[in-house]
């Protein structure tokens, strides 16, 4: 009996490891009223002038609605769960455009982990009070991001594609995944 319960739970553990390493990401356009009324409030209080493209996502984390929009010069990503409240907000940006120590300690900290690589998309990613990411929204941020980056990595004899999630010192990979093969359509905004 114990024998069993134990082998049980290592096949769940090594399964759970295995799937857990791989990026899995579903998109679909979906139209405003499928979308939680609490996103659509956060959402509307930003004003934004450009429109705002709502998807409903399935990843490895789950199903959430994600709102699309050109902000300010740059492309915003806003996550809510499946009632409307926010998770996070990730804005696009530039390597050069992050702290240049920040930007040592990231390559730093890369260079640990790859051979060789090379960062295709950087996003800033702000988690934390609802008030607190709007004001992010809005360029009046006073939360450190983290930062989430797909590369493309080699760690052995071959390249793969990764996304990672940096702290916002640059000092370590808070995650990492690895995309499946059937899933680089995502990577387009």
């Amino acid at each position: 009996m114990k024998f069993t319960q134990i082998f049980t739970i290592l096949i769940f553990f090594t399964v759970n490891s295995i799937t857990g390493q791989y990026k899995f990401e579903k998109e679909r356009r979906v139209k405003p009223h499928e979308v939680p009324s609490e996103a659509i409030d956060f959402v509307s209080k930003v004003k934004f002038k450009k429109k705002i493209k709502w998807y409903l996502e399935e990843s490895q984390d789950g199903k959430t609605f994600e709102a699309k929009v050109y902000f300010k010069k740059r492309k915003h990503s806003i996550e809510f769960n499946h009632l409307g409240s926010v998770l996070d907000v990730e804005i696009e940006t530039k390597f050069s455009k992050i702290e240049k120590e920040t930007q040592n300690k990231i390559n730093s900290t890369l260079e640990k982990r790859f051979r060789k690589f090379k960062i295709r998309k950087i996003q800033l990613q702000y988690k934390g009070k609802e008030e607190d990411l709007m004001n992010c929204i809005k360029k009046e941020c006073s939360l450190k991001p983290n930062y989430e980056i797909v590369l493309k990595g080699k760690t052995d004899s071959s390249y793969k594609l990764y996304e990672l999630l940096v702290d916002y010192a640059g000092e370590r990979i808070l995650k990492e995944l690895k995309f499946s093969q059937d899933n680089f359509d995502n990577l387009q905004f």
